[in-house]
């Protein structure tokens, strides 16, 4: 009988209505079904919990991301929620002392397709300026950012994320392509080999010491749909 690997099950309401729900989910929770995961995974859980409704990730989050996501609790609030515009923002600690002031970095997303992790993704052209670069025809990518303060550890900053387009691992992705790798990042963070002996259940010490955190420190903080506005209820991460 095969086993899903252990995962945290700590999922937060944060709203509820008839039509939709807003959880805060905790990193290393798949939000559905991939690869090794099956029947751990938020969207099974969320089915567990409320028996009877038919249940869709409005938004979804990769595995190590916690924070906040839209569900919806019948296909066709889900068809009206994932036309409907959202304002989506993010707290991301990352290594460096990242510039002051309200930036937007731009470029076009490239999946490297090369080893060591064949899924890693690259902003190609990048820009970083108070005033945002023209968009690329094609896969092009744009994500706001402004540094908060500093982090926990030296050398490290926390920002403020906000998405202008889209794309697959977009935030990490931009961040390791401008040199403030994500902090806890096995994949874009300073050695991407780290996720292959994660994969292996081969982590070791320095790796940990090195990556700072279980998980990578990206959260989604605050999400803005249909006149709400909703904010995670977790703690800071702390050193």
């Amino acid at each position: 009988m095969r086993i899903d690997p252990p995962v945290d099950t700590d999922i937060r309401w944060v709203y509820e209505d008839a039509r939709m729900l807003v959880v805060d989910k905790p990193a290393d929770l798949p939000a559905h079904s991939s690869g090794s995961y099956r029947l751990h995974t938020l969207d099974r859980y969320l089915r567990l919990y409320r028996p009877g409704n038919s249940i869709h990730l409005v938004s979804r989050l990769d595995r190590e991301t916690s924070g906040l996501v839209l569900v919806a609790k019948d296909p066709e609030m889900a068809a009206i929620l994932g036309k409907t515009p959202k304002r989506k923002i993010y707290h991301v600690l990352v290594e460096g002392r990242f510039p002051e002031g309200r930036l937007c970095a731009v470029g076009r997303i490239r999946r490297v397709n090369a080893p060591p992790v064949y899924s890693m993704r690259v902003l190609e052209e990048a820009s970083l300026a108070p005033e945002p670069a023209p968009l690329p025809p094609e896969r092009g990518a744009a994500t706001w950012f402004e540094r908060l303060g500093d982090g926990p550890w030296p050398d490290t900053s926390l920002l403020q994320a906000e998405l202008v387009t889209g794309r697959t691992h977009q935030i990490r992705a931009t961040l390791r392509t401008l040199g403030f790798p994500v902090v806890g990042d096995k994949v874009y963070g300073p050695d991407p080999t780290c996720f292959l002996r994660f994969r292996e259940d081969a982590l070791t010490a320095a790796d940990r010491a090195a990556l700072r955190l279980p998980n990578q420190a990206l959260r989604a903080v605050r999400l803005e749909v249909l006149g709400h506005v909703f904010r995670t209820v977790r703690a800071p991460w702390r050193a």
